[in-house]
């Protein structure tokens, strides 16, 4: 929220849009009523083009309760689409030879993917090349989770023994464990799909960097396939050992989901969540482990369908992500799953989901907070003194979090 005051001589009323200038790519503070649609269509439009990000558009409380003529409103047409930026065609080609030389490629999509509007796309340039791939945790969706050649549940294989690899709007960050060693091979290949010029080898060289936008490159890649075309054998030695690292990875998976022992591990109760969750419902998880697994667990079928705590790893954000996928996504809304810790940061804006009756389904895994002790030897404990001998981030293992639904 923004400040009641508009104006000087208010003094702290000046401050707050300083503090997003250091975090957003177009930041402005709105004290004219009649220029407050021009500054919503210059954050669009910022926020829209290049590298898709945060814009922040201020508007104070005093502001918010003048009256002006609306003949004096002056409201612009909607901002163009960004620019199809398209890479060169020589690295067009050359990224193809990259992938039809190597023996073990794998696709790696990010949510910049998702954001481009590519993922028809790449669905069609998956189908016609064979190749299998990985989602990033918010790319997810741009191929369906269920498709078979989905390596989620055999990643750490998959990224250690690829030879080429090729970003679809992926960082190699922390989420990717930066393209190194000991995670990937010291000798595969890179083939970088990025809008940002910068990020080309930002964290290991690349053997192509193909600069623009997702979407125009995806789209050069299939044309060009028709005349230099390739696809993985289904019958290679590469599907053949991911598949058995997959199988038995999901073995595993079934363990855990079928055991209902107490204390519940994270696999069966996200399991039942996704089984009742509906395709096109968006998913909002965040937490520690609660995140970490719910990303294997949680289904996603179609692009911008999942969020959560991103390439920042900001813990908190939760609820206000159901609240705006609620409003935007109403049909069939939003299902936001989330740790005892992380619901803490932002559990009262629960309220706002009641008092605008907002189609979203809390799910709460109370796993007794980031540092888990015996529940039973805290609730043997008695006063504050013997109490504040447990561990300040292990929370209370008996908390009735779904009191919020009814108070």
């Amino acid at each position: 929220g923004a400040f009641q005051e508009s104006l000087p001589p208010q003094g702290g009323a000046q401050i707050q849009r300083q503090y997003a200038e250091t975090v957003c790519k177009y930041t402005a503070k709105a004290t004219i009523v009649e220029r407050i649609p021009f500054f919503i269509e210059q954050a669009v439009r910022y926020a829209k083009n290049g590298r898709p990000g945060a814009t922040y558009v201020e508007v104070a409380g005093d502001t918010l309760r003048l009256e002006v003529p609306e003949a004096d409103v002056y409201y612009p047409p909607k901002c163009i689409d960004p620019p199809m930026s398209l890479a060169p065609q020589s690295e067009i080609s050359r990224a193809l030879a990259v992938l039809r030389d190597s023996k073990r490629p794998l696709m790696i999509v990010g949510k910049g993917a998702a954001y481009s509007g590519s993922s028809g796309l790449i669905r069609e340039f998956q189908k016609k090349t064979g190749i299998p791939f990985l989602p990033s945790p918010m790319g997810k969706g741009v191929l369906p989770d269920d498709h078979p050649l989905c390596m989620a549940s055999a990643r750490s294989y998959a990224l250690k023994h690829a030879d080429a690899v090729l970003l679809i709007g992926a960082r190699l960050n922390w989420i990717l464990h930066y393209g190194r060693p000991p995670r990937y091979d010291r000798g595969v290949k890179f083939i970088q799909i990025e809008i940002l010029p910068e990020e080309i080898g930002h964290s290991v060289p690349v053997e192509v960097g193909l600069v623009g936008h997702a979407k125009a490159i995806v789209s050069q890649l299939l044309s060009q396939l028709e005349t230099e075309p390739f696809s993985v054998a289904s019958n290679s030695e590469w599907l053949k050992s991911l598949k058995e690292t997959q199988k038995a990875s999901m073995d595993l998976f079934s363990q855990l989901v079928s055991d209902r022992s107490a204390p519940l591990n994270y696999y069966c109760p996200l399991s039942i969540v996704n089984n009742n969750t509906p395709k096109g419902t968006i998913i909002v998880n965040e937490g520690s482990d609660t995140m970490d697994i719910g990303r294997t667990v949680l289904m996603n079928y179609e692009p911008k369908t999942r969020l959560d705590a991103g390439t920042w790893g900001t813990m908190g954000v939760g609820m206000g992500q159901a609240i705006a996928a609620a409003l935007v996504n109403p049909n069939p809304g939003c299902v936001f799953v989330a740790g005892d810790s992380a619901f803490g940061f932002s559990g009262m804006e629960f309220e706002v989901v009641c008092r605008y009756q907002l189609p979203v389904i809390v799910v709460i895994l109370n796993n007794n907070g980031i540092a888990p002790l015996n529940p039973d030897d805290f609730m043997d404990l008695s006063g504050t003194e013997e109490r504040l001998t447990y561990p300040a981030k292990s929370l209370t293992p008996s908390c009735r979090y779904e009191g919020f639904a009814t108070a």
